[in-house]
């Protein structure tokens, strides 16, 4: 459950253990105690999302697991070191808190979450992986989102996207999926894209046939 993984929030830049602020939190005012009840969390809670544009990364990938088999593990990707704690976020919660108190009449306790405790960075979007470039040697799929050496098979989903957006990146993810299908040729037409290895080439996109579905690629299963 979501809700297990929120904790208080607590300041991260006072040189102490984050563990021990919160306890120094809890000792100060033990009302905060009340944020950690689980009991049909996501209606009393409004969730504050915080995202930067900061050059930095997480690269996740496989390893065998102390019992067998496969797991994941992450480790520092390229770019910045991952910071676990985010001052502009939680001035942004204390002031959000602050401000829906006010509104509703009721106290609002700004939370936080055990990755910020633990020192564990952590996103909820994982994005790249099979990202745009020029040739094979720079990406996984081309401007047109085909598989290099693959040209039949597409990828348009978070994977493709080729940099740290710094906000939700479900549009975008969106925008571009819609902009590959656009330029899928119709049943039996000649396909506008270039050869994968040419040079880039912007296109019209090709309007759907309605009321034919069948006609168009993208809409058959």
């Amino acid at each position: 459950s979501m809700g297990l993984l929120k904790s208080l929030l607590v300041p991260g830049d006072t040189g102490r253990p984050r563990m021990l602020e919160m306890f120094r939190v809890m000792a100060k005012d033990p009302g905060q105690l009340l944020a950690l009840n689980n009991y049909k969390w996501s209606q009393r809670a409004v969730i504050a999302l915080v995202m930067q544009t900061r050059d930095n990364s997480v690269t996740v990938s496989g390893r065998r697991g102390r019992l067998g088999g496969r797991t994941l593990t992450s480790r520092q990707g390229h770019g910045e070191a991952n910071p676990s704690w985010i001052p502009a976020g939680h001035a942004g919660t204390r002031a959000l808190a602050e401000a829906l108190g006010k509104r509703v009449g009721v106290r609002a306790i700004p939370g936080g979450s055990w990755a910020e405790l633990l020192g564990f960075p952590m996103t909820a979007h994982f994005l790249g992986g099979a990202v745009i470039g020029a040739t094979a040697q720079d990406g996984v799929i081309d401007a047109y989102h085909r598989v290099w050496g693959y040209p039949t098979l597409h990828i348009t989903d978070g994977s493709a996207i080729s940099a740290n957006l710094g906000v939700n990146p479900s549009l975008t993810i969106t925008a571009q999926a819609e902009r590959a299908m656009s330029l899928w040729p119709k049943a039996g037409e000649a396909d506008q894209r270039p050869p994968q290895g040419s040079a880039y080439v912007r296109l019209a996109p090709i309007a759907p046939a309605l009321g034919d579905p069948a006609a168009h690629p993208a809409v058959v299963a």
